[in-house]
């Protein structure tokens, strides 16, 4: 007679299978935000961009340094928590039948890592009303420069506004958007048989966790229009967005 299963065994190879998918879902996708935002790590609840505005820029040294202020503006941005949970009966353990739980692991790994494209492009389609760091609408028909006047990245019609299109500059170091990563998608697990829910529900359960946020950083590497995309009108955001000055 062969000896009996041990479900804690079962629960351990289990375990390390449904990490294991989540991982190769993970691995398999080619999430687009990096290509239009910057990823910055975050060691904190929230972090400050109060030096964006311009950087300086290399000139003449005539006299004195010229140094700037990088912290003039009160720019956060707050860390989020991010989860997905799923629970899965212990009686599937003991019958052999937890296989088919294989491709929603796959999928949370799969969602884990393409979820910060969903963020940052929600923030292009808001951007004509969520606020940056200077306090106005990232695009904004009049930016306040340091030294006076405005100057606009936003194109809108009188009337009959479409859905809105952008043109960014990503050739730089920080991109227009910024992902800000406090703690990567990891997948936890409460599968101790000890444990009071456990005890109590006879289901284990496991779930990812993620920690981070979606942000501005400078209108001048952004268009938004809400005019028809035409030939006409792509050229006139173009020679606006070349046309820009810095604020001094």
């Amino acid at each position: 007679m062969p000896d009996p299963i041990d479900i804690n065994d079962i629960v351990i190879e289990s375990s390390k299978a449904f990490a294991a998918k989540f991982n190769e879902g993970m691995a398999g996708p080619n999430p687009e935000h990096e290509l239009i935002a910057t990823v910055l790590k975050s060691a904190a609840g929230a972090t400050g961009y109060g030096f964006l505005g311009d950087f300086p820029r290399l000139k003449e040294w005539i006299g004195e340094r010229q140094l700037k202020d990088l912290a003039k503006h009160q720019y956060n941005i707050v860390n989020k928590l991010f989860e997905s949970s799923v629970r899965v009966g212990r009686v599937d353990y003991e019958d052999n039948d937890y296989g088919r739980y294989g491709i929603v692991f796959k999928q949370m790994g799969y969602d884990a890592r393409m979820h910060p494209d969903e963020h940052i492009f929600s923030l292009l389609k808001n951007g004509f009303t969520e606020l940056c760091y200077d306090g106005q609408p990232f695009f904004d028909t009049d930016h306040p420069l340091e030294k006076g006047g405005t100057v606009s990245n936003a194109y809108i019609p009188p009337s009959n506004p479409q859905e809105g299109w952008y043109l960014l500059d990503t050739r730089r170091p920080i991109k227009p958007l910024i992902w800000q990563e406090r703690i990567k998608p990891e997948l936890q697990r409460v599968d101790d048989a000890n444990d009071t829910h456990v005890f109590t529900y006879d289901e284990y359960l496991f779930g990812v966790r993620a920690r981070g946020n979606a942000g501005y950083s400078f209108w001048q590497l952004a268009a938004g229009s809400q005019e028809e995309l035409t030939a006409e009108n792509f050229t006139k955001v173009y020679d606006g967005m070349m046309s820009q000055k810095d604020s001094e």
